[in-house]
């Protein structure tokens, strides 16, 4: 039942969504940054799960139901505005005048989505891109937390179009660590030359120079040891030089410091994916196999 209004309304009560009705680029899974060509892709992916046509089978009749009018309602709709140029510049400068009218309000922005924190005080475009990618790669993969998800991603657009418009926030630093699970986003930052590394590394990972990413990562991490963001990152840069026994402990320590850290909880769960997939063709060759080789665990 509470699925079922949720349905009904679509209604998001954080970022974006507490000020104007519709936050169109979060209901995509899509940065405000994303252009014609990655609004479409971000549509396909969505419409290719919700679809009843190709909605996950052995599903009851209901919930692909409830797929189809998520898809309908909510998605389709977005879709359609976003891919018409007019639409799209007039939501553009409707979304820049929302932000100047927040900070001449003197609006405290106060996020509750673990990306939206940490954004607030890492505000880079890339640190923006890639948490909204770790956001949207699971928002609709569960009925459930589309709503919520949509929400924790308009925390972010909201943030990034204060940040746009030169928001400052109230908060001189970022707040003291703290390990306990389920917690903000915690940071120390040493020096704003050491954060410097940070952004030189966001640099290096668009432009998928990933050797030179560790290196500005690994730096920064010795003045700041406990920044999951970072953590994360550099655990990102490991697994795209297929260094996954690195990229693991990477996210693993991201982790650790926040629980919450989008981008480590999303690649970590895809490493689990691919692992299991692996692992039992690896076992089966094994069985014959057997000896020293078994236990490395390779392929």
């Amino acid at each position: 039942m509470e699925t079922q209004q949720r349905i009904s309304s679509f209604e998001i009560k954080q970022g974006i969504c507490q000020y104007n009705s519709h936050d169109y680029y979060a209901i995509l899974g899509a940065p405000i940054t994303a252009d014609i060509n990655r609004i479409r892709k971000s549509y396909l992916r969505i419409a290719r799960l919700l679809h009843p046509d190709t909605y996950v089978e052995n599903q009851p009749a209901a919930l692909k139901t409830q797929a189809s009018q998520y898809l309908s309602k909510l998605v389709n709709p977005a879709y359609t505005f976003l891919m018409t140029e007019k639409e799209r510049n007039e939501y553009s400068t409707i979304l820049k005048l929302l932000a100047k009218r927040l900070i001449k309000q003197g609006q405290k922005i106060i996020p509750t989505a673990e990306a939206a924190k940490s954004f607030l005080h890492y505000p880079t475009v890339s640190s923006y891109e890639l948490a909204v990618e770790a956001i949207a790669s699971q928002q609709y993969s569960d009925l459930d937390k589309i709503i919520e998800r949509t929400g924790q991603l308009s925390e972010l657009n909201l943030i990034y179009i204060l940040h746009q418009e030169s928001y400052q926030s109230q908060n001189t630093k970022p707040p003291s660590i703290s390990t306990e699970p389920l917690k903000e986003t915690k940071f120390t930052v040493a020096t704003n030359q050491s954060f410097d590394k940070v952004k030189i590394a966001e640099k290096h990972i668009a432009e998928k120079q990933w050797m030179l990413a560790v290196k500005e990562l690994r730096e920064y991490l010795k003045t700041d040891t406990q920044n999951s963001y970072c953590h994360s990152l550099l655990g990102l840069a490991y697994l795209n030089q297929n260094l996954d026994g690195m990229a693991k402990v990477c996210f693993q320590q991201a982790l650790k410091f926040n629980p919450q850290e989008p981008i480590a909880l999303t690649n970590i769960a895809k490493m689990t994916s691919s692992n299991s997939s692996k692992n039992f063709k690896s076992n089966q060759k094994d069985a014959k196999k057997g000896g020293f080789f078994g236990w490395l665990g390779g392929g």
